[in-house]
């Protein structure tokens, strides 16, 4: 990182939110050394996060209030000057705290600043409909766990200008982030695709199958993790808004488990909490098998139980995926299948020695109709959906 001289360093990238996803996005910046200043309301949060980069040996000094109650950190640089041309949003998922957020940004920060939010599950025409000069808004949504996640959507509005797109992208590379670019669309790309898979893994859960089961076949398959520990990466409450979500552009589309709303009520938030579908010790490290709460909670919403291979399963967690590319496809959110094949590498941790999209293609579009008609009474995600974004 620079270091302060007889000039006054230059600090160009403001982040606002200091939780989980806004210090893991901070961190991705200390990691390639890119300055940056970070604010929230909670002073203590920042301090506690400043402490922490003093143990690794990154200098982060306190700087000026962004505005009243909004407390910053500034890193890379000592009595800096901060003047943001790209500010990145990763508050609370909620549509009101972030139209407030940006309309007091664009009133206090300069016309030219980019402003990005990272929100994963709303619309940013809604999140922006108040901000003047719409070309300079878009999206930069980052994957959970950041440094683990080699992309990053880039999403532009119906207003985002060409210049605003380049200069996201550029961050992302300084970064050193691959870029998915999409249009403004339910769940962009990534949480589209998310969304009926980890649905689906509940949805069998419910119907028999076990855990080690559902992780046998998503290893298989090429994800990184059991659908089951993704959920508690993510957390019940962000899995129970992009769910929502989902249900509200496509309400035909899925069945909806009961699993996660029942986990946010009996407060099992996920592995930050460590109480999730699994038990979590300090260090993050997983329990073998379900905690016995969410053992008796699958027993309480127990459906038909199916005996299933692991092939089967394997081909329930992933045709859902497949329709849902198509339909991407079909609506224009991505150009082409490349993105989304970047999409669940970057954005999913997707390995296999075949491309995601080559999978289907060696199943077969003949077994893949095939599966689908046999499911489809028993799961919606596995109808061949013909529906368009409204």
């Amino acid at each position: 990182m620079k270091t302060a001289s007889s000039k006054r360093d230059r600090i160009e990238t403001l982040l606002v939110g200091g939780g989980v996803v806004g210090r893991s996005i901070a961190l991705a910046h200390v990691r390639r050394s890119v300055p940056f200043a970070i604010a929230d309301q909670d002073a203590h949060a920042l301090e506690r996060f400043a402490d922490s980069l003093h143990a690794s040996g990154v200098k982060a000094t306190p700087g000026d209030p962004l505005w009243e109650g909004v407390h910053t950190l500034l890193v890379g640089g000592q009595d800096a000057e901060v003047s943001p041309v790209l500010m990145i949003e990763s508050v609370a998922e909620d549509l009101e705290v972030k139209q407030q957020l940006f309309r007091k940004a664009s009133q206090s920060l300069s016309p030219d600043c980019v402003l990005a939010s990272n929100t994963s599950t709303l619309r940013l025409n809604e999140i922006f409909r108040d901000v003047p000069h719409p070309e300079r808004v878009g999206g930069m949504h980052f994957f959970m766990p950041v440094e683990q996640r080699s992309a990053v959507e880039i999403i532009r509005t119906s207003g985002t200008s060409r210049n605003t797109l380049e200069r996201i992208s550029k961050h992302a590379s300084d970064l050193g982030k691959r870029v998915i670019e999409c249009r403004d669309a339910p769940g962009f790309v990534v949480n589209r695709l998310l969304s009926p898979y980890l649905n689906q893994a509940l949805r069998l859960l419910c119907h028999g199958c076990d855990e080690g089961q559902l992780e046998r076949a998503a290893l298989a398959f090429g994800m990184p993790l059991s659908p089951l520990e993704l959920i508690d990466w993510i957390g019940a409450r962000t899995m129970y808004q992009a769910g929502r979500a989902f249900l509200n552009a496509f309400p035909k589309r899925m069945d909806p488990s009961p699993i996660v709303p029942a986990l946010v009520k009996r407060e099992r938030f996920g592995r930050h909490t460590c109480k999730g579908l699994f038990d979590y010790d300090q260090s993050g490290r997983r329990s073998q098998t379900l905690a016995a709460e969410c053992r008796q909670l699958i027993a309480d919403y127990q459906l038909k139980q199916l005996e299933l291979t692991d092939g089967e399963v394997l081909l329930l967690l992933s045709i859902p995926m497949w329709i849902e590319a198509q339909a991407l496809l079909r609506e224009e959110v991505v150009d082409d299948m490349g993105a989304i094949d970047l999409a669940m590498v970057g954005g999913l941790g997707f390995r296999s020695e075949l491309r995601w999209s080559e999978f289907f293609q060696e199943v077969g579009a003949r077994r893949i109709e095939e599966t689908a008609e046999q499911w489809s009474g028993t799961f919606r995600t596995m109808q061949l959906s013909r529906d368009k974004v409204e």
